[in-house]
């Protein structure tokens, strides 16, 4: 979800601006520094800062000061000077719905998009940032019209994130989720790991934290996406402390939570694939912190019978400091470099 210049009350943006890019999660606050040079984008610096508990879930910084205290340190650390930043979250208070609505535009199609939603969702609307985006155009009863994917996220969500922002000396360009942030680099950026998948349905996994972000995009248009309330917290609750684990031969005792992640999965492809005869899943892409775990790729595409591949590299994607699981690790952020 981007949110304008005007919202944000920033200054209009510069051609090729190197930007930081930072996406807050419930464990690892990621960061990114780089640029977009025409259609390549250009990442010269990656880190991540471990965050404490109850300093932030879920789309709520509970606690700003020491949020704000984390930033500066790192932000000095890794020696950033940069202003211009975007940030990039997923949250499960984010409303998303598809609506099909008359092919009109500017003023007058936010205007509808806030009626329908109105319509639709017993929330106060004056209390949410909205966006969206066109997926398709086209005809019905001699009609045009837009179908469109909308995101709602409540004001207080984005005020915080802002204004936490603005406190440490940052410039605010625009706020996303990492559903759009992936959507747009894989419309905008071609063979992921040398494959062509522009005519495939892709799922890409984003194994979290707190939660696993399922997003599906069909034939390089953004479908929908479904977050999953499991996540690398699972393996704490049964004592095992995934960061130190490398291979899932070292978790063969405790399987069982990767099967229910498997299952949850299944029942979103599910969905999508009852949706018409014609869906089907060509291939997962995976990505996140236990992304690299050794052997996860293989197990999750023998029980759901689909290709898997953790990512790897993405054409005109460039990182300067990189081993092959840095660009797994930090899609996210990369990912929303692109809103520059």
């Amino acid at each position: 979800m981007k949110l304008t210049k005007a919202k944000l009350g920033v200054s209009a943006k510069k051609k090729d601006i190197k930007c930081l890019s930072i996406d807050i999660g419930t464990k690892y606050v990621k960061c990114v520094t780089g640029q977009r040079i025409n259609n390549k984008l250009k990442i010269d610096k990656t880190f991540k800062i471990k965050l404490p508990d109850d300093i932030y879930e879920n789309g709520h910084i509970k606690n700003t000061d020491e949020m704000k205290s984390i930033l500066q340190k790192a932000l000095s650390d890794n020696g950033v000077k940069i202003k211009q930043v975007i940030c990039t979250i997923e949250s499960s208070y984010a409303i998303k719905r598809e609506i099909i609505v008359p092919a009109v535009e500017g003023e007058d199609l936010s205007e509808m998009v806030s009626y329908e939603i109105g319509q639709y969702l017993p929330i106060d609307i004056n209390s949410y940032v909205l966006q969206y985006k066109i997926a398709r155009e086209f005809e019905e009863d001699n009609v045009k019209k837009y179908e469109l994917f909308v995101v709602a996220l409540a004001k207080d969500i984005v005020g915080t994130i802002y204004n936490t922002l603005v406190d440490i000396g940052l410039e605010p360009y625009a706020l996303d989720i990492h559903s759009n942030a992936v959507d747009k680099l894989s419309s905008e950026y071609n063979l992921i790991n040398g494959a062509d998948d522009k005519e495939s349905t892709i799922a890409f996994i984003d194994i979290g934290y707190q939660n696993i972000n399922v997003i599906i995009i069909e034939k390089g248009i953004y479908r929908f996406n479904r977050l999953i309330k499991n996540g690398t917290m699972d393996f704490e609750i049964s004592d095992s402390n995934i960061d130190e684990i490398k291979s899932i031969d070292e978790i063969a005792d405790n399987t069982a939570i990767l099967e229910n992640w498997i299952s949850e999965i299944d029942k979103v492809f599910k969905y999508y694939t009852s949706r018409s005869v014609d869906n089907i899943i060509d291939k997962i892409y995976i990505y996140g912190g236990i992304s690299v775990m050794k052997g996860l790729d293989t197990y999750i595409s023998e029980r759901l019978n689909i290709p898997v591949e953790k990512v790897k590299s993405i054409q005109d994607v460039d990182l300067i400091s990189y081993d092959e699981d840095t660009l797994s690790d930090y899609l996210n952020a990369i990912s929303a470099v692109i809103r520059l």
